[in-house]
């Protein structure tokens, strides 16, 4: 019932209305839909003890059809028609009532509450002072007139002035007191709001930032590796390595935080088990506690357990609170991880024999930055793990408590919910190596001749736009700093590819992409970005870039990459002339048709036969039109197409920590054989997805 009536409620209201007009619509509604009950108890006790029924029952249904003609006026938003008839028929109920059909029964005194309920739906003052003289003059004048009162209660009019003022002054204070108070929440609410997005953005920038001077260190780092004999050389490469990925960690901890305030997060839970994921987990720890040498342990009452997980967030909550382990766990100490279900609840519980944690800081541990002050965090950290670990557990639907005593130990409590399904288990142990005679060899990026294609490297810094050239020294090379400037260098220079950042100043990476689709620029486009959110991937990526990659990067894979887009780009040109295609540009209808087939490929590319055939039923088109079309814009065959959008998808579930598999990535994309997946692959991205997938879960 109750369901029903909100249901009610909430008609004509949409999200285009400001939260004072669908005060005003929920209001009238419930208005109306009382008023519809009263009428039909009153038309049935006229019917039933009134002697002269007719006109009262016809005043009443005439008032019940004006009640029920609001209800269409509401449904079709044409609320301030509802309102005014709302209004009328108000004052028609009480002028029939008062003074024909029940006269000398104080009804009139219902013109009271007229004006303060006008106040309750509009701020006009006019109106608002004119009915209520028209109100207190309907109260006094036909009671006079018609003589209904005897001489001796006429006073009553100045009773009902007092009444009059004295409600319509308290309801008019309520009103200002609660707009008053409606004002200063929505000014606190938009503050909040404001200093969300900023925070936000402090991540965001944050992370640009860093992941730039981190991507130069990279390519740098990188070019030690022409000394392979040089043992010193080699360690200092490890420890850098190492001290990248450390950073990389807290950055990505850091905007996860961020992103997790906002209100269009969400997890990406399916079916796991969870014995087999920790497990995994625990494994990949074992050389470290070895290092340190401390006992760590695993401990299973079931072997599966079945939970609703989102195993890349989920993994990284897990890690967190085994690295605060290991951390402050001493040498000869231990370590054990313990797994048990209880109430249609898994409990996961990871001790330790470290140094504890005091009591007063125990319900601080879990706040954003707050570290403890001992002689371990003296040597820094970012104090953003176990707030990040928390977060993501409380999303699982799940609590995360801790138990400690100092110098002897702490114990963090997991407890979220089971899920009783039987289903198969992918083995997170299951890797497939690549046979050596079907990797490419490196070889094959040959920079050792001038590649005669111009590139345009778009970036505010200087460093990186210095380190693009010399990775691309064998491309004629030309430099802008921001959007602004590439627009310019494009309408003065034939160029061939675009490399451009995410954020510049004056005009960045995505407004560039905009401008350069307006006046028809088709050549290819590449994105390096430090923000790894997927909605950024898809903004860029609908508005027709031809590939992204995050800082930071590899440079031969970004040489690979490279050559892809400026080889199919070149086929598409070869075609384009041979076919003597007249129009060549590509609209926006042209982009918005290839967008569906890439959703389309994207949905179904799991089917291991999906094929040109097939795309061109399914878009009612002949097949050989469908592979003129896909060639024209795309420079690809559409089994080529197909291929290519599988790939992209691999490398997305790679990114999102989908797949824990070699041989799930290849089934998950419609690849039959892992090897031949791993060598187109390869040379769509220039490097192995194992490789990709097991740096993933270091």
């Amino acid at each position: 019932m109750f369901k029903w009536y909100n249901k009610i409620l909430e008609i004509g209201i949409d999200k285009n209305l400001d939260r004072t007009e669908v005060k005003r619509v929920r209001l009238l509604n419930l208005f109306w839909s009382q008023w519809i009950i009263i009428q039909l108890v009153l038309i049935t006790e006229d019917a039933i003890r009134n002697p002269e029924p007719f006109l009262p029952i016809l005043i009443h249904t005439i008032t019940l059809t004006g009640v029920i003609s609001i209800y269409f006026f509401q449904k079709n938003k044409k609320f301030n028609t509802a309102r005014i008839l709302f209004f009328l028929l108000m004052l028609y109920s009480n002028v029939a009532f008062a003074n024909f059909i029940e006269p000398g029964k104080n009804i009139e005194y219902f013109y009271i509450i007229i004006p303060p309920f006008l106040l309750l739906f509009t701020n006009n003052s006019k109106l608002i002072y004119a009915t209520f003289i028209v109100c207190y003059l309907l109260f006094t004048v036909p009671k006079n007139i018609l003589d209904i009162y005897p001489e001796n209660t006429q006073n009553s009019s100045v009773l009902g002035l007092i009444l009059f003022v004295i409600i319509f002054l308290l309801v008019n204070y309520f009103k200002s007191t609660n707009v008053k108070s409606e004002i200063a929440l929505e000014e606190q609410r938009n503050q909040l709001e404001n200093l969300n997005r900023q925070q936000s953005q402090f991540f965001i920038n944050v992370s640009h930032e860093i992941r730039t001077p981190l991507t130069l260190l990279k390519g740098q780092l990188d070019k030690l590796k022409i000394h392979k004999n040089d043992d010193q050389i080699e360690h200092i490469q490890e420890q850098a390595n190492y001290q990248i990925h450390k950073i990389k960690k807290i950055i990505d901890d850091v905007i996860d935080l961020a992103k997790m305030e906002t209100s269009n997060f969400s997890l990406n839970l399916k079916e796991n088990n969870i014995v087999n994921l920790v497990q995994k987990i625990k494994i990949s720890f074992e050389p470290l506690f070895e290092r340190k040498k401390i006992d760590f342990t695993f401990h299973s009452n079931s072997n599966e357990i079945h939970c609703s997980l989102d195993t890349s967030f989920f993994e990284r909550a897990i890690n967190n609170i085994i690295l605060n382990a290991l951390k402050y766990t001493p040498e000869n100490g231990k370590v054990s991880i313990t797994i048990e279900t209880q109430d249609n609840h898994v409990i996961l519980k990871i001790s330790d024999t470290g140094i504890g944690i005091n009591s007063k800081d125990l319900q601080k541990i879990f706040k954003r930055f707050y570290q403890v002050e001992n002689d371990i965090n003296k040597s820094g950290g970012s104090g953003v793990g176990l707030s990040f670990s928390k977060e993501i557990i409380k999303k699982h639907a799940g609590t995360l408590k801790v138990k400690s005593k100092l110098n002897e130990g702490s114990e963090f409590i997991i407890k979220i919910p089971t899920k009783n399904l039987q289903q198969e288990t992918i083995s997170l142990k299951n890797k497939i190596e690549i046979e050596s005679n079907n990797a490419i060899d490196n070889s094959q990026i040959n920079q050792s001749e001038k590649i005669n294609k111009n590139i345009l490297i778009v970036d505010d810094s200087y460093e990186m736009r210095d380190y693009l050239k010399e990775i691309l020294s064998n491309y004629n090379c030309f430099e802008a700093e921001n959007g602004l400037e590439a627009l310019k260098t494009v309408n003065e220079q034939k160029i061939d590819c675009i490399i451009t950042d995410y954020m510049m100043p004056k005009m960045n990476g995505l407004e560039l992409i905009k401008n350069l689709n307006k006046i028809g620029y088709k050549n290819p486009i590449l994105m390096l970005t430090a923000r790894t959110d997927y909605s950024s991937k898809l903004e860029v990526l609908r508005l027709g870039i031809d590939d992204y990659l995050h800082k930071p990067f590899e440079a031969e894979e970004l040489l690979v990459r490279l050559q892809n887009r400026l080889s199919n780009a070149n086929k598409r040109d070869v075609y384009i002339e041979k076919e003597k295609i007249a129009d060549a540009h590509t609209t926006d209808t042209d982009q918005n048709w290839l967008l569906e087939i890439k959703e389309y490929i994207h949905t179904n590319c799991g089917k291991q036969k999906l094929n040109q055939e097939d795309l061109s039923v399914y878009f009612n088109m002949s097949k050989s039109s469908f592979y003129r079309k896909i060639k024209a814009l795309t420079g690809l065959t559409p089994n080529e197409f197909i291929t290519e959008i599988k790939l992209q998808k691999a490398k997305i579930l790679i990114e999102k920590r989908e797949v824990h598999s070699l041989k799930q990535l290849t089934l998950e994309v419609g690849f039959s054989h892992s090897s031949y997946f791993s060598t187109k692959y390869f040379k769509r991205f220039g490097v192995f997805p194992n490789k990709e997938i097991e740096n993933n879960f270091q």
